[in-house]
């Protein structure tokens, strides 16, 4: 079991040493900063680490490498950071721009040792279908902590991190754990190891309680297994809450963790405690993309899709979101925008809505919209055939092909005996909901449609538009019921545009 211990003066004058060199190098990342004399926010392009045989990583554990680089660069710096599996043909057309940075990590293994190097170029110096001017920047095997640290530190003024304090409040001190946390979050993006995954991070916790990323990924994790439970109760959803909020202390409006805590939240139906913590986190982080996605998420599910649009392309400004879109902008679906949320349901390789069964169910809910079943039809059977989907999908997915397949019967049993599964849960949340709702009127049971979209409701689901506007949902339209469910909904969603004026974003 690995313990936290001070550093040793001669551990500590190595590093200053370090620091010294990489600081004084006229080659390094330091010196292109200045030089470029950047003002505002500065966009970074993280662009994923070739996977090598002499890097001693796997494919996932790069990735995981990854985000804990991204989580430096954002709750350090406070850049705006987009992530790119690959350099599109013609990188000038889409990356130019003199505040638009090109970072591509090398990190390599040498026992429980971390190099990480990296290669950069700025977006202004970049040649039309040409390879990007790089620049490299070689560093030595460290500790993975010091070699975390020696690398913010190439960044100068103006662009300085926080100072060491709170870089350590982010990674665990000992090399074992360090390793053991990156193979956990390798292990997020995969089903079969999530308990394992679980358990790792969980050990992690224990032996380093003051390192915030483990909190947070421990947060992450029994999330994800919280959309793949068919059993999820209020005192798991208390339980994970608590993970997130003990690393959000650690590491006050980390965007990561904030974003998770506000889309837990949000699923309980509490977009107002979550619109509360995600604007207060946006007065720090105010270049944030994930943040400003969150804001999106929330507030559309009170029904406030004005907010959600401006949040939309405020954090449109900020990421490169036509080569890589930051989420599923279903908000851009219920304000009729179809080409745009259509735009950000391309495929993302290794990104968790690829692999989690998100983008073909929306893929094929956007064809059921527009009544093109056959297409339909096809990406749903596409989710069921996907081992990693998230199984709530996997399940909503076959019950909407077996429907388009002319096996109503067969579909509604499914559909029945999944509501029966999850009758007094609050997960997943009211935008959920309203699918099942969707189902059922599909199928002809109005009865049915009707008690699941005043459960919507009652799960936080306040969109008066999407209510108004699903093709799905036409049959219900004018039932006594349905006037009182949109009387309360509109009185709702009025008293949510009040309390969070459109102005509050542009306030930050």
């Amino acid at each position: 079991m690995s313990t936290q211990t001070s550093r040793s003066p001669r551990s500590t004058l190595f590093l200053g040493l370090t620091f010294l060199l990489l600081l004084g190098g006229g080659c390094g990342l330091a010196w292109l900063l200045a030089r470029a004399g950047v003002r505002g926010p500065l966009r970074i392009v993280l662009i994923a680490p070739r996977v090598e045989a002499e890097t001693g990583l796997e494919a996932a554990e790069c990735r995981a490498l990854g985000s804990l680089i991204q989580d430096h660069l954002e709750h350090l710096g406070g850049f705006a950071v987009t992530n790119l599996d690959e350099l599109p043909a013609d990188p000038s057309a889409s990356l130019g721009g003199a505040r638009t940075l090109l970072l591509q990590p090398r990190p390599r293994r040498q026992g429980d040792q971390l190099v990480l190097s990296y290669r950069f170029a700025w977006g202004r110096k970049l040649i039309q279908a040409g390879e990007p001017p790089w620049r490299v920047h070689t560093a030595g095997a460290l500790a993975p902590d010091q070699a975390f640290l020696a690398f913010l530190q190439s960044f100068p003024e103006p662009l300085r991190v926080r100072p060491a304090t709170a870089v350590s409040a982010l990674l665990p001190r000992g090399a074992g754990a360090f390793w053991d946390l990156v193979r956990a979050g390798a292990w997020r993006f995969q089903n079969l190891h999530l308990p394992e995954a679980i358990a790792l991070t969980e050990r992690i916790t224990q032996q380093e309680p003051d390192c915030a990323s483990a909190w947070i990924l421990l947060g992450n994790l029994r999330y994800r297994r919280m959309l793949d439970s068919p059993t999820t109760f209020r005192q798991q959803q208390a339980d994970t809450e608590a993970l997130l909020l003990r690393g959000l202390h650690l590491a006050p409006f980390h965007p990561r963790g904030t974003f998770l805590l506000s889309l837990l939240k949000s699923d309980n139906g509490n977009q107002r405690e979550a619109l509360t913590l995600l604007l207060q986190a946006r007065r720090h982080q105010p270049h944030n993309p994930t943040i400003l996605t969150g804001i999106a998420y929330a507030a559309r599910g009170a029904g406030l899709l004005p907010m959600a649009r401006r949040a939309i392309d405020i954090r449109d400004g900020l990421a490169i979101s036509r080569l890589q879109p930051q989420a599923v902008d279903i908000t851009c679906l219920y304000t009729g925008e179809i080409q745009k949320f259509e735009t950000s349901l391309q495929e993302q390789p290794g990104h968790l809505r690829s692999a989690s069964g998100v983008l073909p169910f929306y893929r094929g809910y956007l064809a059921l919209v527009r009544e093109n079943h056959a297409l339909a039809r096809q990406e749903f059977r596409s989710v069921v055939g996907q081992a990693s989907a998230y199984p709530s999908l996997l399940r909503l997915s076959e019950i909407y092909a077996l429907i388009l397949e002319d096996r109503k019967d067969e579909a509604w049993t499914k559909l029945r005996e999944y509501e029966q599964e999850r009758t007094g849960m609050r997960e997943p949340d009211g935008e959920f909901t309203i699918r099942l709702a969707e189902a059922y009127a599909l199928l002809g049971d109005r009865a049915s449609a009707m008690e699941m979209a005043n459960r919507a409701f009652a799960r936080g689901f306040g969109c008066t538009a999407w209510y108004e506007r699903s093709p799905m949902l036409e049959s219900l339209r004018g039932l006594p019921k349905w006037n009182a469910l949109m009387q309360h909904a509109k009185e709702r969603q009025a008293l949510m545009e009040d309390q969070f004026p459109l102005g509050l974003l542009e306030d930050n």
